[in-house]
This record gives C-alpha cells, sequence and structure tokens, in this order.
C-alpha cells in the first residue's frame, strides 16, 4: 500500500490536535493520537530542518527544547516530551512520516484561512 492511499484526518479543539490515520480510506477502523498544538509546532519544525538534510542515517535521534525524536527508519517518527531538566517522558507519539507531511499541508492551509 502506497502513502498515496492512507487517509489522514486532523480536528484542533483547545489546544489540541486530534490525528486519525485510516491505512484504507474504505475502511472505518483508525489509528489516532492526540498532540498538544506546540508539540505539534515542534513537530513540523524539526521535519522541515530534517528533510534539508540529504543523506539521513538511520537510526537518528535529535533534540529540540521542548521534544526528543527518534526515527529508527523513514517510516515513523518516535516523539517524547521533555521535562524542565531535559528528560524525557516514558510515553509518547509514533506517528507514521505520512502524518507529519499531512500535517504540514494541514497546518499551512490554516494558517492561510486565517489570513
Amino acid at each position: 500500500m502506497s502513502n498515496a492511499d492512507a487517509k489522514v484526518e486532523f480536528i484542533s479543539n483547545d489546544g489540541i490536535i486530534e490525528v486519525r490515520y485510516f491505512d484504507n480510506p474504505k475502511d472505518d477502523l483508525c489509528r489516532h493520537w492526540k498532540l498538544p498544538e506546540d508539540i505539534a509546532r515542534n513537530l513540523i519544525s524539526w521535519w522541515i530542518e530534517l528533510k534539508k538534510n540529504e543523506k539521513i542515517i538511520f537510526p537518528l535521534t535529535e533534540r529540540s527544547k521542548k521534544c526528543e525524536f527518534a526515527m529508527y527508519s523513514e517510516k515513523y517518527v518516535d516523539i517524547k516530551t521533555l521535562d524542565c531538566r531535559g528528560r524525557p517522558a516514558m510515553t509518547g507519539w509514533s506517528l507514521p512520516t505520512v502524518v507529519v507531511e499531512q500535517l504540514i499541508i494541514w497546518q499551512n492551509g490554516k494558517v492561510k484561512r486565517q489570513e
């Protein structure tokens, strides 16, 4: 199945973005995550910077001020928040890269609608 076959929906509510990812657009079953908007903004900034690098070597682990990002392959991004001392949380999110790409498109469209 290609990434073009996937369907991604975003719902923004009270500073939380709910992400719904359907492997098959005709299916009612989905995987979903709830991301705080500031974490989503961090993810978008990190992803844009990462894509500027032509040669990415896996496994990859990088940190921003608020998050730790890890990729063990080109298919998924693991995200963990960091506390005030820079320690990663025990839990986080594991998002398919197609979701990250669609999040950027959705966020850009949201910004344009607000202008």
